[in-house]
């Protein structure tokens, strides 16, 4: 290493391959640079495909329809939208209602809203074709921008879980009251042909518990949301329970219990339970289909010896019941339970409503539990 010429040459190659590597990191610096610039920047050409898809937000869906409503000075009621996100402009598609209270008539509507997310403004255009369905309208747009005319600005007021519960309640009793085909569509199809499988069972339905139908009011809610649809469980006032599958907002299915068809983690659930809490939740849904008038599935929940013995036929059952029984029976929360061999007795006071006034009768349930969440039982009902 003493020779110099080997030393100058040895320093040459280090600085070389030294250029090189620096070369290359500045080359990869640039390239990174200019793959961050177009992903931000405005206007770009990747390759994004936008569809048209059912709307899923309530909050947009309600002010849409509030702005038509404002707009053409109309009681207008929206009942589907689609909708066709750009990078500038968001397309809707609407069908809709506009009623005529004076003359009592009902005509449908079709719109396209469309949106500017950048200046936050709105368009309006109504549609006079006829249409099959919503997904006949065309959403694709050459729009560029919507001017601020001074009168349309977007802005949207959010729409809770809560607000929607009471919603979907609403709608779907307005509709048993005022058009029970329609309501009975609506109906999960599963649900339906066990509950209610000829349209006269669902009549025959509304007609005994009309009274709570009109009064019905939203006492507890819970949301699920899936990955393709929104599932709403409400309450009302008098705990009936109803399940609202929601597809796209006002696009839904319910059922209108928790018993004819089991939620998936139900078996799961009553297995962890106690045997006393066990007859506990067996008598809830007794007394559920007691009072939504479901005589059939409470009918078939009775031991058969009993059965027999008293009620030989669903006719007499179902007398028994509306002569002894209240026509909506709240269940007392003191409940007692006791076990004699493999039989349990449940015993509380069942009351005609909840204020302190009700009247009250003494329900007494004697329970065998069998395999699973199966079980039979015997009752019986008398005046406090």
């Amino acid at each position: 290493m003493n020779d110099p010429k080997k030393v100058v040459k040895i320093i040459a190659i280090v600085v070389f391959i030294i250029c090189i590597i620096c070369i290359a990191l500045l080359y990869m610096l640039k390239q990174q640079e200019n793959n961050t610039d177009m992903q931000v920047t405005e206007g770009d050409t990747l390759n994004v495909e936008y569809v048209t898809e059912k709307l899923r937000d309530p909050t947009t869906f309600f002010a849409i329809e509030d702005y038509i409503q404002k707009d053409f000075e109309e009681k207008f009621v929206a009942k589907d939208m689609n909708v066709l996100s750009g990078e500038r402009i968001d397309s809707y598609a609407i069908y809709g209602e506009k009623i005529d209270e004076t003359l009592n008539e009902v005509q449908k509507m079709y719109f396209i809203f469309r949106k500017d997310i950048k200046k936050m403004t709105y368009d309006i255009e109504e549609l006079n074709e006829s249409y099959n369905n919503i997904n006949e309208i065309n959403l694709e747009t050459n729009i560029q921008e919507i001017q601020n005319d001074g009168t349309n600005a977007f802005e949207a007021e959010t729409v809770t879980s809560e607000q929607m519960c009471r919603i979907y309640l609403e709608d779907f009793t307005q509709l048993e009251l005022n058009n029970p085909e329609e309501a009975y569509n609506l109906i999960d199809e599963e649900y339906k042909k066990e509950r209610f499988p000829t349209f006269e069972d669902y009549q025959k339905y509304i007609e005994g518990y009309k009274d709570v139908i009109q009064t019905g009011a939203l006492y507890q809610y819970a949301t699920d949301y899936k990955d393709d649809y929104t599932e709403y469980i409400l309450v009302d006032n008098y705990g009936t329970s109803y399940t609202v599958k929601e597809t796209s907002v006002m696009n839904y299915t319910i059922k209108l219990d928790n018993y004819t068809i089991k939620v998936d983690n139900y078996n799961e659930d009553y297995i962890k339970l106690s045997d006393e809490n066990k007859v506990q939740s067996n008598v809830y849904i007794f007394l559920q289909m007691i009072n939504t008038k479901d005589y059939l599935h409470a009918y078939e929940l009775l031991d058969d010896t009993f059965k027999n013995n008293n009620f030989d036929t669903l006719d007499k059952f179902e007398e028994y019941i509306k002569q002894n029984f209240f026509s909506f029976n709240y269940n007392s929360t003191e409940v007692d339970v006791t076990q004699e061999g493999e039989y349990y007795i449940y015993e509380s006071t069942i009351r005609n409503n909840a204020g302190n006034t009700a009247e009250s009768k003494r329900l007494t349930v004697i329970m065998k539990l069998l395999e699973g969440t199966d079980f039979v039982m015997s009752f019986s009902i008398e005046n406090t």
